[in-house]
């Protein structure tokens, strides 16, 4: 049976993880495994709540489920994050290799941040004569970003020169604070040093950016140097002069530590890749000529990534109306189904989306109860698509986190795995294979999943307050002390009722109920026993309706009964059995006055053509009539 190897990596760093892969596919052993990728897109630039939804994807495989693991300890946008996955990976007894951080217990597979670094100082000094630098750190206690300026400032201080402290800037390998870093060197009252030296590409890239829009001219005003040597800086005017770490030979090197693992043969603890300097055109050298080769390339695919775009904003303009305008989570279910087995060109043939069960099941439920949730491994999959086609056999749970996983399958997979949340709070996840459009051509994938998390809370957004107007509508149709509808839901309720016996086969009955005694009840027992006995006439109403009835509390102590009926002894019964449950109040002998009710009924006749109100006139006489003989026979007053 294959290996399962667990990789974390952040999607940021997309470029270092797919040439990683593709040292991985190279290898002879590669077919031993399967691989599944948790992906997240936190970032230093993002805000806590919303890094903290991201990062949450590492928490949803358990490591004893797998035979391995890989973590880019260096890449996660998270130290803590990396070191900690790495000990539980430890504690959980299987073989990790961490890529970037040292830690014990490993394998650790570190870049040779020095030598690069070393030789691009070097380059610097020797070729282009720079006197002063200012350097554009990472993250201020990230290891790599400190190894890289360590080493600057030791090169600069064997060649008798030093960097100023008021020069070194921290960008957060990002582009936002690259770019202020950048305006205040600009604006440093010292003047522009020799050369910048960033960190990485995105931060070389972002200061070369910022620098044209100011008005420099690149490379001749000031030298910018990179390290990573990622594909947008091969293609960028002036090529970044920038350091290399063979991520190739990493992945290629991480099959070779798993296959003596598991074939129980020794692998040493620390194995170091080497870096080197690639000599571009921002430091003012001449370019190796191959990079005309990737520029062209890089034109040539201009106006086809201008479609993949255009091909993908499509997508999810399609996919946000198409969540946003599905009424609630079945609706929900059978329409993403359908678009993804319809429209499966660019997520692949093998796709899911699972979410916890309580966000199914509960649209009130708060997002921390959803989450909660979806840590006790309750989870389904709403999607599934698989080989291209709707799976209905697709099940996922905490061990089994992609629902079409099959471990005997003839070909290996690898899956990659992102999460869904509301800032902090996840509701679930989407797996991927790698052979899918929106991978291969290197599309925006962070873009579409937000685009995906935005749609579905708008929907979860719309159903709740679907849901809570449908509650106020009913409280404002209810009477508060009985419970049954008041002159605003008669008006909602029995019009339709009337209006469908008019068109149908069946009578209308409308019955009136009014309390006997109503005001001695008042004045010789309390307004508190006459409330109670205004809810006890209610209960007794309520407890017998049946069908389309609808009770209405018409006044003070004046009820009516709305309903259909095909034969005039239904409303007779009604009539007979509210009478019952008032008898059977009297016989309790709990309330300390005797309970009595008038009441009268009319039943509509299609050839007269009376309207509602006429009927509950009528209605309302004949109850009259009974009142008045049974005050008659009390010699009370009404």
């Amino acid at each position: 049976m294959r290996k399962k190897i667990a990789v974390f990596v952040n999607g940021y760093g997309m470029e270092a993880l797919n040439a990683t892969l593709k040292g991985i596919k190279q290898s002879e052993t590669f077919s031993n495994y399967d691989f599944f990728i948790f992906v997240s897109y936190a970032s230093y630039d993002t805000q806590e709540n919303y890094n903290r939804g991201e990062l949450n994807i590492y928490n949803l495989p358990k490591f004893k489920d797998y035979d391995g693991a890989i973590v880019y300890t260096n890449a996660l946008n998270s130290v803590e994050t990396g070191i900690e996955l790495v000990k539980s990976a430890i504690r959980a007894g299987i073989p990790v290799i961490s890529i970037g951080i040292d830690v014990e217990g490993s394998v650790c597979i570190d870049i040779d941040n020095i030598t690069g670094m070393r030789e691009i100082a070097e380059h610097l000094i020797t070729v282009h004569n720079v006197k002063r630098a200012a350097f554009i750190g990472g993250y201020i206690d990230h290891p790599e970003s400190i190894c890289r300026l360590e080493t600057v400032k030791r090169v600069f201080r064997e060649h008798n020169l030093s960097i100023d402290e008021n020069d070194i800037y921290y960008g957060n390998w990002g582009n936002v604070l690259t770019t202020e870093a950048t305006n205040r060197i600009v604006n440093d009252p010292s003047g522009l040093p020799d050369a910048i030296i960033c960190a990485n590409d995105i931060m070389a890239l972002a200061c070369s950016t910022e620098l044209t829009r100011l008005g420099y001219d690149l490379p001749k005003d000031i030298i910018v140097t990179g390290y990573d040597f990622i594909s947008a800086g091969q293609a960028f005017y002036p090529v970044l002069t920038t350091v290399t770490s063979d991520y190739e030979s990493i992945g290629n090197k991480c099959i070779k530590v798993f296959d003596a693992i598991f074939a129980e043969h020794e692998v040493p603890r620390k194995i170091l890749m080497k870096s080197k300097l690639v000599v571009g055109e921002s430091c003012r050298c001449h370019a190796d000529a191959s990079f005309d080769i990737i520029r062209r390339e890089f034109g040539r695919k201009t106006y086809s990534e201008s479609l993949d775009r255009t091909y993908l904003e499509t997508s999810e303009r399609t996919l946000t109306n198409i969540i946003t305008d599905s009424p609630d989570y079945d609706a929900l279910r059978h329409n993403l189904m359908q678009h993804y087995a319809s429209e499966h060109s660019l997520i692949g043939d093998d796709f899911y989306i699972v979410m916890h069960n309580l966000y199914m099941n509960n649209v009130m439920a708060t997002d921390e109860e959803v989450h909660e949730d979806g840590v006790t491994g309750t989870v389904c999959p709403i999607v599934a698509i698989k080989d291209g086609k709707i799976s209905s056999q697709a099940v996922s749970d905490r061990k089994r986190i992609v629902p079409g996983y099959e471990p005997d399958s003839e070909k290996n997979h690898i899956f990659y795995i992102m999460p869904l949340h509301t800032g902090k709070y996840n509701y679930g996840y989407i797996v991927t294979s790698d052979n899918t459009r929106i991978m291969r051509e290197h599309l925006d994938l962070n873009a579409y999943l937000e685009k995906l998390m935005l749609a579905l809370r708008i929907q979860r957004s719309n159903i709740q307050l679907h849901i809570y107007n449908d509650s106020l509508k009913r409280i404002s149709e209810i009477d508060t002390m009985t419970g049954l509808y008041n002159r605003f839901g008669y008006e909602n309720k029995a019009i339709p009722i009337y209006e469908d016996s008019v068109r149908g086969e069946t009578m209308l009955m409308v019955m009136f109920i009014d309390i006997n005694l109503m005001k001695r009840i008042n004045d010789v027992f309390g307004h508190m026993n006459g409330d109670a006995a205004i809810r006890l006439t209610a209960s007794a109403i309520k407890s017998n309706l049946k069908g389309d009835w609808i009770g209405v509390r018409f006044g003070g102590d004046e009820f009516l009964v709305i309903g259909s009926v095909k034969t005039p002894e239904e409303a007779e019964e009604l009539k007979n059995a509210i009478n019952s449950n008032i008898d059977k109040v009297n016989k309790d002998g709990v309330w300390p006055f005797r309970l009595s009710i008038s009441s009268g009924y009319i039943l509509s006749d299609k050839e007269t053509k009376k309207t509602l109100s006429e009927y509950i006139k009528d209605a309302d006489n004949l109850m009259y009539e009974t009142k008045k003989k049974l005050h008659a026979e009390q010699g009370d007053q009404r």
